[in-house]
């Protein structure tokens, strides 16, 4: 259950905060990690964002919820992240966080799917990556993508074309798998 907060004009309190880390921590981290693609930026990211959160909690607004609004923050501080660092490569996706289904086919078949995605996420480029992400996976709006990363709605849409383009070829051996 996601950690929602009735709140008038008091802000987040220190157990609202651990009540949303507690629920969501891991879907920050997922998040941020199909982002940088390095464990240790996903959860310096996440780091980062609790600690803005915490900071400016007098800021948040009841009519949304405190997990989605750490999120955001979330993401905002791993795309600073990946623009401060800007390595030549990055280090493989190796895993994400782990889902607790109890079906042990159906978590090997997402876990394969997962690595699939993973592995044709890494081949796009930055740009085309962290459009996809935001777009398809955040469900972000083009506009506020562009300006999140500074650029104009039609480069963002050209990425995100190229992306699905790019990933409906790398992955066109799943088609017929989910019948």
């Amino acid at each position: 259950m996601a950690a929602v907060i009735e709140i008038g004009s008091n802000p987040p309190s220190q157990a609202d905060f651990h009540r949303a880390i507690t629920q969501r921590s891991d879907r920050w981290y997922s998040a941020c990690l199909k982002i940088t693609r390095n464990p240790d930026l996903a959860a310096d990211a996440v780091q980062d964002a609790l600690l803005n959160a915490w900071r400016k909690r007098g800021q948040f607004r009841s009519t949304s919820r405190l997990d989605t609004w750490i999120h955001r923050i979330a993401i905002n501080a791993a795309l600073n992240l990946l623009r401060k660092s800007r390595p030549g490569v990055f280090e493989a996706l190796d895993h994400d966080v782990e889902d607790n289904t109890d079906d042990p086919e159906r978590t090997l078949l997402d876990h394969e799917l997962e690595s699939d995605l993973a592995a044709s996420l890494a081949r796009l480029t930055e740009v085309e990556r962290v459009c996809f992400v935001l777009k398809h996976l955040e469900q972000w709006r083009v506009r506020e993508i562009s300006e999140e990363i500074g650029t104009n709605e039609g480069r963002v849409k050209q990425a995100v074309f190229r992306a699905v383009h790019k990933l409906r070829v790398d992955m066109q051996h799943l088609q017929g798998h989910e019948s």
